[in-house]
């Protein structure tokens, strides 16, 4: 069951809206979220409350707009489905996601130059980093390009990572035998495989516009005994990244539990400080 008060476009749902009128012209920002494999537009962020009782903490709802007021938040549900071409799923989804955003900023000036902070899990920061260089390319979708201050990765591979990893986690994700992954999806995100290398490629001429953060998995998977995406992958190594490691595994890293979950301090920050664009000359 979805959260209440959760409004839906089409496939990007409006988490935190608030009025305009409540903040000076131009204050607010857009924070758009991009889930990954087997994840959704909620459940990517949400945490299960312990116990048989108690709601779930979906934290870009419940918690962001506490440290953060001045921010509409939006998350991309895409069908992330790990059995058909990727590279083609990749773009698609992309293309989708700055169709569905430019929908929601066309009809207000002020909005079509608000400033917009991306956070991408996994596979979703992969999209999002197909997305800007679509943007930019496309005169329609400029503005989203030029928009963008931030993006903020958590666990996104961008080297790749172990095929035989890969292989158990989307295993795990399928819901039956029948949707098992295709060898080719499992192929393009092994380490340093050709679609993973081209949109870092179309991305490089980009990334020195965007202040950059990158969270990386602390745990191993417990049902792999292993990382899924490993520090050498989830860190680009620009000179203006900020890179930090946050407990969790690969799929709990970026669900919180409350305000005193302590990776939610650094989290909430860094998405303000990347609200704010590079703030680095180097």
């Amino acid at each position: 069951m979805e959260p209440k008060n959760t409004t839906t476009t089409s496939d990007l749902k409006i988490l935190v809206n608030p009025e305009p009128a409540k903040f000076a012209q131009g204050e607010l920002i857009d924070i758009v979220a991009v889930h990954g494999l087997g994840g959704s537009a909620l459940k990517t962020w949400s945490s299960k409350p312990f116990g048989l009782y108690g709601k779930s903490t979906l934290w870009l709802r419940d918690l962001l707009p506490a440290k953060i007021p001045n921010v509409r938040v939006m998350s991309l549900q895409y069908d992330s489905s790990v059995f058909g071409r990727s590279a083609q799923a990749i773009r698609d989804n992309a293309r989708k996601l700055l169709q569905l955003l430019y929908n929601q900023r066309e009809d207000n000036r002020d909005a079509q130059k608000r400033p917009i902070v991306f956070i991408g899990h996994s596979l979703g920061g992969l999209l999002i980093k197909q997305a800007l260089k679509l943007a930019n390319q496309n005169t329609k979708f400029r503005d989203i390009s030029t928009s963008t201050k931030g993006i903020i990765f958590f666990g996104t591979p961008h080297r790749g990572s172990d095929k035989a990893a890969w292989l158990k986690l989307l295993t795990e994700v399928s819901s039956t035998v029948s949707n098992r992954p295709d060898p080719t999806f499992v192929k393009d995100l092994q380490t340093n495989s050709e679609t993973l290398l081209k949109i870092s490629q179309d991305f490089q001429p980009l990334v020195k516009d965007y202040a950059i953060v990158s969270f990386y998995e602390e745990h191993e998977h417990r049902m792999l005994g292993t990382v899924v995406v490993d520090k050498l992958s989830a860190v680009m190594g620009l000179p203006h990244e900020e890179a930090m490691m946050l407990t969790g595994d690969h799929s709990g890293m970026c669900k919180l539990t409350g305000m005193n979950d302590p990776r939610f301090d650094p989290i909430w920050r860094a998405i303000r400080r990347a609200s704010r664009g590079r703030m680095y000359t180097n």
